[in-house]
């Protein structure tokens, strides 16, 4: 009787033709994977790569959202499969909220309407005589103030920046004036430079956590999984607070019905508190630490962190106007 004969074809991993025992293979670790495929294929691969777009990235997000702590917990238990990775979920998140921001947030200065046309025309020569000026760093120019109106004063001491020298902050004193004839740019210089702002706080926040609870028993990656979840969860809620605000501008100019600002400015401030509540039962519930302790240590966490924060907008805003 002859023996069973195996079968005479196998599927071969195309990078080391090793016979496969699975969707990847065993040897080099390459996934049977076709890809010279329809650009329809390779434009979803593209996303589900980006954002895992699967199961996995609704669990991940419902958690995100509505369980605080949840997410860094399962991190340290070792349950990576079920959920998207801290760093690409906060990525992600910087990504996405950040373009829907940019492009909600209206921008466009606004102009006076009880200024003249002539006056107009005098104050917009004034802004590109001094922007021309500063674009060759010559000499400061002559007070560009628009006529018949008060100076916008922002109260910025330079003496605050001992790293600049007297160029720079000839320099930066002229491009603070321009900065107050268009408010709007000031704005939308702060919500360019906040990915920036969040990402060098990151390991900050997470070193300050470390030092908050230094006997907790977790390393520094760990507290690092924590400062890039409630990141990514500050992220998704300041998304859905543009997103709110958005809506009830433009429904408001649709439809003359007051309810509507009411209803999104108690939704604003429904989400605001979840925002609190949301950072606060994260560190009760990952640190397991009594509630008199944890709320002493989110509230210098707080402090610093706002402190931190506000330092490093202020910095990039700085080194943004002497730069541009």
């Amino acid at each position: 009787m002859e023996a069973s004969q195996p079968p005479a074809t196998h599927i071969l991993c195309k990078n080391c033709d090793t016979p496969l025992q699975g969707e990847y293979c065993h040897r080099c670790g390459q996934q049977d994977k076709r890809y010279l495929r329809s650009i329809f294929a390779v434009v979803g691969d593209l996303m589900g790569e980006l954002g895992h777009w699967d199961s996995r990235f609704y669990r991940t997000l419902s958690g995100l959202f509505m369980r605080p702590g949840f997410l860094s917990l399962e991190f340290v238990r070792g349950r990576h499969a079920s959920y998207v990775p801290p760093l690409r979920m906060y990525f992600f998140m910087s990504l996405i909220s950040f373009m829907v921001m940019r492009a909600l947030v209206d921008f466009t200065p606004q102009v006076n309407q009880d200024l003249s046309p002539e006056q107009q025309a005098e104050i917009q020569q004034q802004i590109d005589k001094a922007d021309a000026v500063l674009a060759t760093q010559k000499e400061p120019t002559a007070d560009i103030t628009p006529p018949d109106e008060e100076p916008a004063t922002l109260n910025l001491d330079l003496k605050e920046f001992p790293l600049l020298d007297a160029e720079d902050e000839d320099l930066l004193e002229q491009k603070l004036k321009l900065m107050q004839q268009n408010p709007d740019a000031f704005i939308e210089r702060l919500v360019g430079n906040a990915p920036q702002a969040m990402l060098l706080m990151l390991p900050f926040w997470a070193l300050l956590l470390k030092l908050c609870y230094p006997f907790s028993k977790h390393y520094y990656i760990e507290h690092l999984a924590v400062a890039l979840h409630t990141h990514a969860f500050l992220l998704l809620s300041f998304m859905m607070l543009t997103i709110t605000d958005s809506s009830a501008a433009w429904l408001s100019t649709q439809f003359d019905y007051p309810w509507i600002d009411e209803l999104a400015s108690y939704a604003e401030n429904i989400l605001l508190m979840w925002m609190v509540a949301y950072l606060l039962f994260t560190q009760k519930l990952f640190y397991q630490q009594s509630w008199p302790m944890t709320l002493f240590k989110f509230f210098i966490c707080s402090f610093i962190y706002v402190f931190l924060i506000a330092a490093a907008f202020l910095a990039l805003v700085v080194l943004g106007l002497l730069s541009s």
